[in-house]
């Protein structure tokens, strides 16, 4: 062997494990995302004016739907 393919041999297995690092710390991260309580993700807001219903309706849907869509 020379050492041409060694050192091929060496890049290919950093690589796949560095690959397969990130695709298990991808779905980990998605994995966590339902696992929340529905309250605990929605983030505290201040009243909205009396007046402004359709703004507070679009932003209820808003806060339903997640930021992820």
């Amino acid at each position: 062997m020379n050492m041409n393919t060694i050192i091929n041999m060496v890049i290919r297995q950093l690589v796949r494990r560095t690959v397969n690092f990130g695709i298990g710390a991808g779905f980990k991260a998605a994995s966590k995302i339902g696992k929340s309580p529905k309250s605990a993700n929605q983030p505290s807001s201040p009243p909205i004016a009396e007046g402004d219903a359709k703004r507070a309706a679009k932003q209820a849907h808003l806060a339903q739907r997640g930021p992820w869509k």
